[in-house]
């Protein structure tokens, strides 16, 4: 009776771990769809090298302080206006959402960027002048200063 017992507790062992994994990997796998033109960059929005490989520097922002009580991605205005890379761009800007204001089920922004990742970056918008440029002071100073 024990060996019929030993005989199947590790297949039965086997498959409940294999379920168990394709869940965590299907539960991560939901993410890409949580933030716009996420499927666009698939794994590698948040991940170096594709999924279970490191986190880049947007995986990172999202997992400490970006995820639900339900491990599911918090887009928003927050989110849009960092810029996880340090590239200049904000991560909405790279992801064509600079106001993070896409939800799930709306169509994806054009022409994306990977907000995780330095070497891929947006043509920045021109700074708008503030009132100290433009104004006479401003252009004896920048006279004075040459």
């Amino acid at each position: 009776m024990m060996m019929r017992t030993k005989a199947w507790a590790l297949p039965a062992a086997l498959l409940l771990i294999s379920i168990l994994l394709v869940g965590t990997v299907e539960a991560r796998g939901k993410r890409v769809r949580q933030i716009p033109n996420g499927g666009n960059g698939g794994c590698n929005s948040c991940h170096t090298s594709g999924g279970g490989s490191a986190l880049n520097a947007f995986g990172v922002e999202i997992v400490n302080g970006f995820l639900d009580a339900n491990g599911d991605v918090i887009w928003g205005a927050d989110l849009a206006a960092l810029d996880s890379d340090g590239d200049g761009a904000s991560n909405g800007l790279e992801l064509g959402d600079p106001e993070g204001l896409w939800v799930v089920g709306d169509a994806n922004p054009e022409n994306p960027f990977n907000p995780g990742d330095p070497q891929s970056t947006p043509p920045l918008p021109e700074p708008e002048p503030t009132a100290v440029e433009v104004s006479n002071w401003a252009q004896v100073k920048a006279l004075i200063s040459q």
